[in-house]
């Protein structure tokens, strides 16, 4: 697998991801994202340095995003997004741990945190076997997990 960071070029390839209904069902933002909306929220991204969004691939086929949004100095959260076609195959754990090898290769990390969906048992089973440990009560229906990095 690897990581790449997202360009303009992937804003379709994006925009599909974020607006399939699982995708949207386990985010914050649970309505359907129009093309122009994407575009400009992904040319804040880019453009941001408090924000990493990383394209997975394996075998240079993409199958998920990592993103890192900064919160505090040297503490960032991290959200993950499978390919509705990458479900199922065991690839989650591998697409995390690649962004999170791509991220902090090359940014100043202290702490990385996870808001998961109260319901989403598999992103949790993930963060957990990522090292990931409960901090806080839900909040707005969402967990929130952290992970201390060396």
């Amino acid at each position: 697998m690897l990581a790449r960071e997202a360009t303009e070029a992937d804003a379709g390839l994006l925009l599909a991801w974020r607006n399939d209904p699982r995708t949207r069902q386990a985010s914050r933002s649970t309505g359907v994202i129009t093309l122009d909306e994407h575009s400009a929220w992904l040319r804040g991204v880019l453009a941001s340095p408090d924000r990493v969004l990383y394209v997975v691939e394996l075998d240079g086929i993409p199958v998920g995003t990592v993103r890192f949004d900064r919160e505090d100095e040297g503490v960032w959260e991290v959200s993950i997004t499978l390919a509705p076609e990458s479900r199922g195959r065991g690839l989650s754990a591998s697409v995390l741990a690649e962004g999170e090898r791509a991220f902090t290769a090359g940014h100043r990390v202290r702490t990385v945190v996870a808001a998961v969906h109260r319901d989403n048992a598999a992103s949790a089973a993930l963060f957990d076997r990522a090292g990931y440990a409960e901090t806080a009560p839900a909040v707005d229906g969402f967990r929130k997990l952290r992970k201390t990095v060396s």
